[in-house]
């Protein structure tokens, strides 16, 4: 039996990653607003408060750049922008380490709720995520039961127990959203976690805290049901990979030009040690690397705006590899390269490394999108 291999090319026209005065100019706003309220000292700051970030920063982020807004469809209260414009903000966000739910609340959460069977059931829960007023975790890979035993609510919808283990500001969020079996059928619901109870969970990267949530009898609204799950629950999981694979970029992107700066600065043996043919050859592959990540990252974010698009799940596997991997690459590279103070704690160098690390745990890393890779091109 012959196995039929695609051929793992781009298919849509390259010019969807072309840059955009519009997407240029969102980037500037977002980098101005990480230059003044995204420094490492404040990073460092909000990690060690209760909610494991900054409140007043996560209120900035809704009220001036209206992160949850952008790419939700403006007849339900967004302002319409594509995933390609959303990366952009990404990028700049991710660079910078924000601890903030943007990725779970501000981008998955807000996007399962545009994708519910019924808008009007869940209008009040996307108001108050467009708003930043309500944190909304997503556990694509939990699950618990579902019950429509409805008298610990009084009669106002099904309940569900389970433990969803290692939620991301699982300690945070005011709701999650969850696959849950109703008999032999699942569904995705969104779970109110008012009297949930949280345990942290001791953690590699300091900037996305994770928690275990034991749901005992808890409120839950049926966002999906058996009829689209596997349907929605794929867009979502592409939805993920894809923004993960732009924060991956941006982080690439700063170790880049933070270690070329420090280079220049560094002197040994009467000259910058960023002069030395060695390090020269080092800074090259991380350039190569960082060049590599945005446009797999872009082109994969630009497919998914495309609804005729065929190589989504490629593009998207693709960029979650090259991205994880350049990320990765690019954190050892940084913490070499700026030599003695490079290894310290003090370092943000290795406030990177342990994001790459603790999204590998979280999310898979670059083998694991390689694995998909050969799945879906028949290797």
């Amino acid at each position: 039996m012959t196995q039929k291999t695609r051929t793992a090319r781009p298919e849509a026209d390259p010019s969807i990653i072309l840059p955009t005065p519009e997407r240029d100019e969102l980037r500037a706003v977002v980098a101005q607003f990480v230059a003044r309220h995204g420094d490492h000292e404040g990073i460092r700051e909000s990690v060690e408060t209760d909610l494991g970030y900054s409140a007043a920063r996560w209120r900035t982020l809704n009220d001036e750049l209206q992160v949850a807004a952008l790419a939700v469809p403006e007849n339900l209260g967004g302002h319409g922008f594509g995933f390609a414009d959303l990366g952009v903000v990404l990028e700049e966000t991710g660079a910078a380490l924000l601890p903030e739910p943007i990725l779970a609340s501000a981008v998955v959460a807000s996007q399962s709720l545009v994708r519910a069977d019924d808008a009007e059931s869940v209008a009040d829960l996307l108001a108050e995520v467009l708003e930043g007023t309500r944190t909304i975790g997503v556990a694509l890979d939990g699950q618990v039961t579902m019950s429509a035993d409805t008298v610990s609510t009084n009669g106002a919808g099904p309940v569900v127990n389970g433990i969803v283990e290692g939620v991301l500001w699982g300690q945070a969020v005011d709701s999650l959203v969850v696959v849950a079996s109703s008999g032999a059928e699942s569904v995705l619901v969104i779970v109110d976690l008012a009297g949930a109870e949280r345990r942290d969970r001791e953690v590699v990267d300091l900037t996305r805290r994770r928690a275990d949530v034991h749901l005992v009898d808890s409120p839950a609204r049926v966002l999906v049901s058996a009829a689209r799950f596997k349907e929605v629950v794929r867009e979502l999981d592409l939805i993920t990979r894809a923004a993960l694979a732009a924060e991956h970029a941006g982080i690439a992107a700063r170790l880049l030009d933070d270690t070329v700066a420090y280079v220049n600065q560094r002197h040994q043996f009467g000259r910058s040690i960023g002069s030395f043919q060695a390090i020269k050859h080092r800074l090259a592959d991380m350039l190569v690397d960082r060049e590599r990540a945005r446009s797999a990252s872009m082109y994969a974010l630009a497919v998914l705006d495309q609804e005729d698009a065929t190589d989504v799940d490629l593009a998207v596997a693709v960029a979650s590899s090259v991205c994880a991997d350049a990320m990765t690459a690019s954190a050892y590279e940084a913490i070499q390269l700026h030599g003695g103070i490079g290894f310290t704690w003090e370092h943000s160098a290795h406030f990177y490394l342990r994001r790459a690390l603790g999204d590998e745990g979280a999310f898979g890393g670059g083998r694991e999108a390689r694995r998909s890779i050969a799945d879906l091109v028949g290797v």
